[in-house]
């Protein structure tokens, strides 16, 4: 959970609009943890600005005063992805290492992308289910067909209710032909209706995908959230190269094309190619200098996208990939960072946890030193993470979704 946390926090920071992780309680506290170490950390920015000597701040993406600002009044939506049947995004692999020969080269170890694999000695180790996210990599270069993938639903009637107030949006991911079990899952997903504020459907490419999706649609109406399409064109993979984005920029011109009520957002290989490739087919709206701020978009029905526009990105495995050495260096550093503010002489807390209260945290009454340790690091890991999520919102228009997503852990990772 700690990487969760600390994924959070980085992509918060750098303005992501939606962070979208694994169905389980926990993963949650820990995402929204995250958005509130994003508040602390930003006006620590802010305070060392004031006593910094020299313009460091200028290597931010913003002032830390605007970033503050924008945190306070814009925290991104926290997402929970849950599946209507058995899907790669909610699997772990899993083997036992006693059956794995004396000679073998691992080839499984080394080509984990998140070290969850290993062999403490012969005839032990294995899979490690929290760093797992199930992207099956291992399981193709086993030369003995040794490893499985373990599938699981992720079922909404394991949120408390306490749990849900948490969430403000919930992606279903979906195959073609699965009709019977989207209804079912989407009946069970009544209780939350009236809380989220953003439904998205993950669903990989068919020949029958736009027929499928639109029984979707007509089996949600009628549907008062904006609503979301997403084109999971080649699951976990961004991480591999550019060639990836390929699949679900394919994906994503036949569900343009077939003008469904809603928008359209990519998935599944994107990395920091697909924006690059967005402009080049033109599929990017261009801003409107008058539009309104995204809470005053969502429309009262589903809308329409009435031009080939792609609205938003999602990305999982490159985000986290990405991130993952900065975040490194940047652990030892980060406790200071994140001291609990101060309270006031009526007891309460001086700044409220971001999912109670868009309250920004004050300076905390001890002044801090003047320069805290890790600061040129904590700058380039955020400058990294927004040149990936900012990309797409760099001139567009913005319109109500998950615009710059980042996805971690459907699998509970």
């Amino acid at each position: 959970m700690p990487t969760i946390r600390r994924l959070a926090m980085v992509y918060a920071l750098a303005g992501v609009d939606c962070v979208d992780v694994a169905a389980d309680v926990a993963v949650v506290a820990a995402a929204r943890q995250g958005v509130a170490d994003a508040m602390i950390v930003a006006k620590r920015l802010e305070a060392q600005a004031s006593r910094a000597v020299g313009s460091w701040d200028s290597l931010l993406p913003q002032p830390p005063h605007a970033l503050t600002h924008r945190l306070k009044d814009d925290l991104p939506w926290l997402m929970v992805s849950l599946n209507d049947s058995a899907d790669p995004h909610f699997r772990k692999a899993f083997f036992d290492a006693a059956h794995c020969p004396p000679d073998c080269p691992r080839p499984c170890e080394s080509i984990c992308p998140t070290d969850a694999i290993h062999f403490p000695d012969h005839g032990q180790g294995g899979v490690v289910p929290r760093l797992c996210y199930g992207c099956g990599r291992c399981i193709a270069v086993c030369p003995v067909d040794n490893i499985v993938a373990q599938a699981h639903l992720a079922r909404p009637e394991d949120f408390l209710p306490e749990a849900l107030n948490q969430v403000d949006a919930v992606e279903i991911h979906t195959h073609v032909g699965r009709q019977r079990e989207f209804a079912a899952l989407w009946q069970r997903l009544e209780p939350w209706r009236g809380q989220i504020k953003l439904v998205s459907v993950s669903c990989p490419d068919n020949p029958n995908i736009v027929e499928y999706l639109k029984a979707l649609h007509h089996l949600m109406a009628p549907l008062t959230l904006p609503l979301i399409w997403q084109t999971d064109g080649r699951p976990m993979s961004g991480d591999l190269g550019k060639g990836t984005t390929h699949a679900t920029l394919r994906l994503a011109q036949k569900v343009l094309a077939a003008d469904l009520p809603g928008y359209v957002q990519l998935a599944g290989g994107t990395n920091a190619h697909t924006v690059h490739k967005l402009r080049e087919l033109g599929w990017l709206k261009r801003a409107n200098p008058l539009s309104p701020p995204l809470a005053e978009l969502y429309p009262n029905d589903l809308g329409h996208t009435p031009h080939p526009w792609v609205a938003g990105i999602a990305y999982g495995s490159y985000a986290r990939t990405l991130m993952m050495p900065l975040l490194e260096t940047l652990e030892p550093y980060l406790e200071p960072w994140l001291q609990p503010w101060p309270q006031a002489a009526n007891g309460e807390t001086l700044g409220t946890h971001p999912s109670t209260s868009s309250q920004c945290p004050v300076p905390p009454a001890k002044e801090p030193p003047d320069r805290l340790g890790g600061l040129d690091d904590l700058v380039a890991a955020i400058d990294q993470a927004r040149h990936l999520v900012g990309g797409i919102k760099q001139g567009q228009e913005i319109t109500p979704s998950a615009m710059g997503k980042v996805a971690w852990g459907e699998s509970g990772f």
